[in-house]
């Protein structure tokens, strides 16, 4: 039995998974300014967070958040939350060690206003911290006809798809007569 999948990856995860389309940091960011892909992030919500910034005047400014909830005993807790798209485009113009305020967070990809949650103290992010879950990454792959896996098995699909077989003939017969007169003219040498 399989190791199962995960359910979110990494944009370093994601980009890996789809080299075969060249899809790079400037494609992402293109992406979010379009909104054709969801972008979201895991959200620590629960316990005491510290944070600490520099602000412009040099002053270490140190915030620490503590959040409990109480809910029904029923209630599962669902750490992805996801971005609308011009929040997803903000973290990925971030330049090297800035972090993005995000003060309204969703919990379904519709991304609707009965899915969001508004925070008093946003929730600060930076490229590194955004995903692309599985559901996601699958609808993409689907609706836009991305090639993924490896170098081999697209060779692979190539040789065995019925509309190569006459080039792949044709290059066959190219080789044999090659080789046959060849062997000819050692013959005859």
């Amino acid at each position: 039995m399989g190791v199962p999948e995960k359910e979110y990856f990494s944009l370093t995860e994601i980009m890996k998974h789809w080299e075969r389309s060249k899809i790079d940091e400037v494609t992402l960011l293109d992406y979010a300014r379009k909104d054709i892909l969801i972008y979201a992030v895991y959200l620590r919500d629960i316990g005491s967070h510290k944070y600490q910034r520099t602000e412009e005047d040099g002053v270490i400014r140190t915030t620490t958040r503590t959040t409990m909830k109480f809910v029904s005993s029923d209630y599962i807790y669902q750490p992805i939350r996801y971005l609308k798209a011009d929040d997803a485009r903000r973290i990925l113009e971030a330049k090297e060690g800035e972090k993005i305020a995000v003060s309204v967070l969703y919990s379904s990809k519709e991304r609707n206003k009965e899915s969001g949650t508004g925070y008093l103290q946003a929730h600060y992010f930076e490229p590194k911290d955004l995903l692309v879950t599985i559901e996601e990454r699958n609808r993409f792959e689907k609706e836009y006809g991305l090639r993924t896996g490896s170098k081999t098995e697209a060779l692979w699909q190539w040789l065995s798809n019925d509309n190569n077989q006459k080039a792949l003939k044709l290059i066959g017969g190219t080789f044999v007569t090659i080789g046959g007169a060849i062997v000819w003219y050692l013959n005859i040498s």
